[in-house]
């Protein structure tokens, strides 16, 4: 059954406040001040059936006064939650329902369902499979988009849950970006990380001893050794950087300026990028778009491969001034590109 969050639920949070109230009035009397009070009109038949409801579904517990027959709760601290008949809360369960289909199939899409439905005392039909969206135009105005997510094996996601709750140390084998060829890793499993469309692993690297980042669907030959860990305090990727541009971060951290100019330079002033974030405008070369003139944008973070990528989408709209790393990154990809011939 799906959950009804119109009519019956403001007819449902008007009653409860009506019983909480303590007035213990008559069936009547309360179907009265639901129209005079809360501008709800509603039937003999309807109010009876809302009651059996609330107690069934909600186990509200409602009872009959024998001398005034008036409604009261025998637990006077019960109150019906809100999650169910505020309107503005069916809202956000929508939005929420939307957000998790973005991370559907995995253990933790899972695990925050049945959070979502542990919020409910409605025998679970709050769980988001049961939420329906109607096909009203409405319902359309917000929406999430994003990378198609990858796939993930099943059984590689109940590995690294295993490992995740259990503090245990896996093998896999995988090939970076830098390396040819597979090679095994060691690894204590600290953080799961969705980032533009992928699953990635936040943990340390045993061999090397230093944290990295593993893209799930790369790992193969995952294993889960018997190797107990003690998770970290500083394990927590948001604590090493900003996370500005993904998941992609490295110990050093560099001092950042790029020039910016005609949307690029429109869309970076209202984000933040990194530490010590400074836009001031580029008076020397303010670009040929006089809507949105140069700006020259300064930070500083820890995310050198993401930003030379970064930097580079932005084509002519972005050009590198510090550090070296980046400009001559830059410099390099623009040879490349000036030696390609199209016919």
């Amino acid at each position: 059954m799906a959950v009804d969050f119109t009519e019956k639920s403001k007819r449902f949070q008007a009653i409860d406040e009506i019983i909480a109230s303590g007035k213990k009035l008559k069936w009547d009397k309360m179907v009265a001040e639901l129209e005079s009070t809360y501008g709800i009109k509603t039937s003999k038949t309807t109010f009876f059936r809302d009651i059996a409801e609330l107690q069934e579904k909600y186990n509200a517990p409602i009872d009959v006064d024998f001398e005034t027959s008036g409604y009261f709760y025998t637990d006077e601290k019960y109150r019906l939650p809100r999650f169910y008949t505020d309107e503005n809360a069916a809202k956000a369960a929508k939005l929420i329902k939307t957000l998790m289909d973005m991370v559907k199939n995995n253990p933790l899409y899972k695990e925050a369902q049945e959070v979502f439905e542990s919020l409910s005392i409605e025998n679970h039909d709050l769980s988001t499979d049961r939420i329906r969206i109607s096909k009203k135009s409405e319902n359309d105005r917000i929406i999430f988009v994003g990378a198609p997510n990858y796939k993930v094996a099943a059984e590689t996601w109940r590995l690294i849950e295993k490992a995740l709750h259990e503090n245990r140390v896996i093998t896999f084998d995988y090939q970076s970006t830098t390396t040819q060829g597979l090679f095994q890793r060691r690894v204590q499993p600290w953080q799961l990380i969705f980032d533009n469309g992928n699953w990635n692993l936040h943990g340390l690297d045993i061999i090397k001893n230093d944290s990295r980042r593993y893209t799930l669907g790369e790992m193969q030959n995952l294993q889960l050794t018997n190797e107990i860990f003690t998770l970290p305090k500083n394990y927590d990727f948001r604590k090493m950087t900003r996370g500005s541009f993904g998941c992609m971060c490295h110990k050093d951290y560099l001092d950042f300026k790029i020039h910016l100019h005609g949307y690029a330079a429109r869309y970076a002033k209202n984000r933040i990028w990194g530490e010590n974030q400074k836009i001031l405008p580029d008076e020397k070369n303010p670009g040929p778009d006089a809507k949105n003139p140069g700006i020259i944008l300064s930070f500083r973070s820890n995310q050198l491969y993401s930003i030379r990528h970064w930097t580079w989408q932005w084509a002519d709209e972005a050009i590198p001034l510090a550090p070296k790393e980046l400009v001559e990154d830059w410099l390099k990809k623009r040879e490349s590109v000036n030696k390609i011939q199209i016919d």
